[in-house]
């Protein structure tokens, strides 16, 4: 087989030294701001030392690489041996110093090569069966507030929905770090209803310097 190469470069790489982290390149060590200690990271790792070409045009494995066990195709395994050694673990950022990310135990090796990091988002990675198609989200008007993501569902053909009571329409959906929920129209409501009650006892100097800042912002108190 033989395939055009396309580049992949590593942004930092496994390192086990009593502990287990990730140690990001200095050069990208601005990409990192935004993660905190507790969030849950998926890591996209190269298997180097799977990549040769005998290693890599095994399409067929016996899984845990115990011949016990039937042949299956890798695309059905977590085989390191596959046409591109790619290597994904779903881990929980323990704590971080400076270029460091602690995490648990992984059973990668020293060194191996980290190609990509990104969020883990239950919605979108542990999926489960949910009452909002990903295609009815309205994903570019989503709002992040710290670590909380809002985002709403479309209101296109609300014609067909003259017959949903709000406790059955499920309107928005909630993401907090990697849990996701979804909230009813009726559920949106009241939790509109208790932030502005909330907001309401906040001290008064606090909602002074809130609408100050407002305004600085050019936005309406």
């Amino acid at each position: 087989m033989n395939f055009e190469p396309f580049k992949l470069v590593p942004v930092g790489y496994v390192r086990k030294n009593g502990e287990t982290f990730i140690e990001i390149l200095p050069e990208f060590s601005d990409a990192v701001h935004g993660l905190n200690e507790g969030d849950w990271i998926k890591l996209i790792l190269w298997f180097h030392a799977s990549d040769r070409p005998e290693r890599r045009s095994v399409l067929k494995v016996h899984p845990y690489n115990n011949p016990e066990n039937p042949l299956r195709g890798v695309f059905a395994t977590r085989s390191p041996v596959r046409p591109n050694p790619l290597a994904i673990y779903a881990v929980r950022i323990n704590r971080i110093e400076g270029n460091r990310l602690y995490i648990d135990w992984i059973d990668a090796m020293d060194g191996t090569p980290v190609v990509d990091i990104k969020i883990l988002v239950e919605r979108l990675d542990c999926p489960r069966e949910t009452p909002i198609p990903e295609e009815e989200l309205e994903v570019p008007a989503s709002r992040q507030i710290g670590e909380v993501n809002l985002i709403p569902r479309k209101s296109e053909h609300l014609d067909e929905l003259e017959e949903v009571l709000p406790e059955e329409y499920e309107a928005l959906v909630l993401e907090l770090g990697p849990r996701t929920e979804v909230l009813t129209a009726r559920e949106l409501v009241e939790l509109i209803n208790t932030l502005e009650e909330i907001y309401e006892n906040l001290p008064v100097e606090i909602k002074d310097r809130l609408r100050d800042l407002r305004r600085r912002e050019g936005r309406s108190p």
